[in-house]
């Protein structure tokens, strides 16, 4: 009995053996998710050279707008509050692993989330793993990261209104403005 194949297998077995081939990450893919309305804070980024920062904290500014997650200034009133590390290792491969770990902290300042990935780059040059990073490993850390913290926004429970002295809840005390 023979067995014949055609081009329908094999394209995608080719396709399959290709894609090994490519810069993979250690992170299981996260959907993408948008988390409207939930301001956030962006407090710290810290762990990496200041030109990997930078370019990293712009690409995370603009994966949060993409999920129209609310980012405000560090002094305006958030819910949330994240702080950022980056990290650059080799692997065992031989490959450089990027590293992000996100604390989230709610209005209070207890760590209500930790969210954290890896995703793979170039084989390192010498003895410095930065040097591993290019751009593609950065904005895929940035987008994965924005997906992993609009995650937590849209699970995360809304806070209870808080009363006044008079003992009415800000909501309800803005539905009487607004009847007047």
């Amino acid at each position: 009995m023979s067995v014949r194949f055609n081009g329908l297998v094999l394209g995608p077995l080719a396709a399959l053996a290709l894609a090994g081939c490519q810069e993979t990450t250690t992170t299981a893919a996260r959907p993408r998710v948008d988390a409207p309305g939930v301001p956030v804070s962006v407090q710290s980024i810290s762990g990496a050279p200041d030109q990997v920062t930078a370019h990293f904290a712009g690409l995370l500014g603009e994966a949060a707008a993409e999920r129209k997650m609310e980012i405000v200034p560090g002094d305006k009133p958030a819910r949330f509050r994240v702080r950022g590390y980056l990290t650059a290792q080799p692997t065992e491969d031989g490959q450089t692993a990027l590293a992000f770990v996100w604390d989230v902290y709610d209005e209070s300042k207890k760590r209500a989330q930790r969210v954290q990935g890896e995703s793979l780059g170039k084989r390192g040059g010498g003895g410095d793993p930065w040097a591993g990073i290019d751009q593609t490993i950065v904005a895929k850390a940035a987008s994965e990261s924005a997906d992993a913290i609009a995650s937590f926004l849209t699970t995360a429970p809304v806070p209870e209104p808080k009363a006044d002295a008079k003992g009415k809840t800000r909501t309800a005390q803005a539905d009487t403005e607004k009847k007047r």
